[in-house]
């Protein structure tokens, strides 16, 4: 009796095996409450049950069937590395940690636990925690692909650009046509500002698989940027045939119409962008911009005002209708929204606990910062020209940058003191309650600079001067060096002047600015460099 016990046991286990493997997860779940009414301490198939019950969307009962099944096969590492997945569905990430390191430290060779916690930290915002973990998972299986492309990406958010080039690199030495790593290397060499052979990876990607929608989207974005606005305009297309959801790509193929001189092309795909994704700002301030351009502002003030009215206080949508007002003649209302008095706060900071002065405390920020591994040279996706800018500073060994986090967070409640019981206002009103920071740092050499840009994902920024050379003078009349806040970008085609202002940076300052005020830094002059530290409160995810 046993004997046949134990192989009907075993005929169940392969039939509920056989019916997840082919993602018949309804058969899968019943066939493991027929196997659990006969075997309900059987650890296989309470570990079969729990995979199916969670695959069935009820992640609960999978947690309770995974957690017994630990019980009963405590040295299962799969049990554990299930429960693990569960867990973190569920949000309890802690848990589900535990449960992974469990798994694998009950199997010297099992990659799988560390790349799925790597996995979740990654999705969590922990990317320094994650790339530990991916690095785990390739000591383990120096081959294990996906811990590959996760790592490179990790790295990239982090803003390791090298370290992430190298390591989709090694993975295209070993896998030479492989279409997702050659298009994730295509993005790094991008934001490297090697477009040319980005573009290259780009093209490669596609001749590996025709059907990858982000390798012709990146193919567009380099193409773009190397000044080609008809291989953009194919490639964007093309991405669009295979993903016709995809807003970014509509959003570019404007832009390449654009370039192009086709208006009513760009017309239709900044309004297709929209449409994929009603909340896309970008594409709402490029279809407004198209009547500011034609010289109709109160046609660009109502475009914008109609994404405004579902999406109130957007960064970007925002500081566009001030300059939209603005060319409407309608200047007070536009000071409401943009005004530098009103909204600009100039701080000089005390050093922190533990530091002599705040001399010695720039001293300890920029020893930190000019020795952090992400600091590289202009990477395209930023505003800084002719300087090198660094990734997140509070992510792994924050040095100083931690006693610069509570500095700022302590300016943050003040600022948000000065307007408490104010009336409705579209800036105020958007103000999270509760915060993160995220915060860089910029180098500036001889002739850097920053073109106009704002911070569309903060609620407010901020700059902190660490280092600033001789040759940044209050008696020099081309303010070299100067931050100013106000002017439009280059691309808005805005006919009126808006109000500007222009501040010395001093060691030691820190100016606060709402994100959606337009700002920029006048070239550097001299050979000395400049040290910052931008900071940006916005809210938690």
């Amino acid at each position: 009796m046993a004997k046949s016990r134990v192989q009907k046991s075993g005929v169940v286990q392969a039939r509920i095996r056989s019916a997840l493997e082919a993602g018949r997860f309804d058969e899968a779940w019943s066939l493991s409450r027929d196997g659990l009414a006969r075997a309900p301490k059987d650890g296989t198939v309470l570990n079969l049950a729990g995979i199916a019950a969670f695959q069935v969307g009820d992640a609960e009962t999978a947690r309770e069937l995974l957690a017994e099944a630990a019980t009963r096969r405590p040295k299962d590492p799969e049990i554990q590395m299930n429960l693990g997945n569960v867990l973190g569905s569920l949000g309890d990430t802690d848990e589900a940690l535990a449960a992974y390191a469990t798994a694998a430290a009950l199997a010297a060779r099992y990659a799988e636990p560390a790349y799925n916690a790597g996995m979740l930290l990654s999705n969590c915002g922990r990317a320094t925690e994650a790339v530990e973990q991916f690095e785990a998972a390739l000591a383990r299986d120096p081959e294990h692909t996906g811990a590959s492309l996760a790592m490179a990406e990790s790295l990239r958010t982090l803003g390791y650009l090298n370290g992430a080039k190298d390591v989709l690199a090694g993975l295209i030495a070993r896998l030479p046509d492989h279409a997702v790593a050659l298009t994730n290397l295509s993005a790094v060499l991008g934001e490297m500002g090697r477009h040319k052979e980005a573009m290259e990876a780009a093209e490669r990607a596609i001749a590996a698989d025709p059907g990858l929608a982000a390798a012709h989207y990146n193919a567009g974005v380099h193409a773009l940027s190397l000044d080609d606005a008809p291989t953009a305009i194919e490639r964007f297309r093309h991405a669009l045939g295979l993903e016709p959801e995809n807003a970014a790509a509509a959003l570019n193929l404007g832009e390449a119409a654009l370039r192009s001189g086709d208006k009513a092309g760009a017309e239709r795909a900044f309004r297709r962008a929209r449409e994929i994704d009603p909340t896309f700002a970008k594409a709402a301030v490029n279809d407004a911009d198209l009547a500011l351009a034609d010289g109709d502002a109160e046609d660009a003030v109502a475009r914008i005002d109609s994404f405004l009215a579902r999406y109130p206080g957007e960064p970007s949508a925002l500081a566009f209708k001030a300059f939209a007002l603005r060319d409407a003649g309608r200047n007070a209302e536009a000071t409401e929204i943009d005004s530098l008095e009103r909204f600009l706060s100039v701080v000089d900071v005390d050093a922190p606990p533990g530091f002599g002065d705040i001399g010695d405390f720039n001293r300890a920020l920029s020893a930190h910062i000019l020795s952090h591994p992400t600091l590289t040279a202009a990477p395209a996706s930023h505003a800084t020209k002719d300087g090198l800018h660094s990734g997140e500073l509070l992510a792994g060994d924050a040095g100083p940058i931690a006693d610069f986090e509570k500095i700022v967070r302590s300016a943050f409640v003040g600022y948000a003191r000065r307007f408490a019981g104010e009336p409705s206002h579209p800036f105020l009103d958007r103000k999270p309650s509760d915060i993160r920071v995220s915060v860089w740092s910029v180098v500036m050499e001889s002739g850097g600079h920053q073109v106009p840009h704002i911070h569309p994902s903060a609620w407010l920024s901020g700059v902190y001067y660490v280092e600033v050379p001789d040759t940044v003078r209050d008696d020099d009349a081309m303010q070299a060096g100067w931050i100013e806040f106000g002017r439009a970008p280059a691309d808005i085609h805005v006919s009126s002047t808006a109000p500007t202002q222009t501040f010395l940076p001093k060691p030691g300052r820190m100016i606060l600015f709402p994100s959606h005020f337009y700002h920029r830094t006048l070239p550097l002059a001299g050979k000395k460099r400049r040290i910052s530290v931008a900071f940006d409160f916005m809210a938690r995810s």
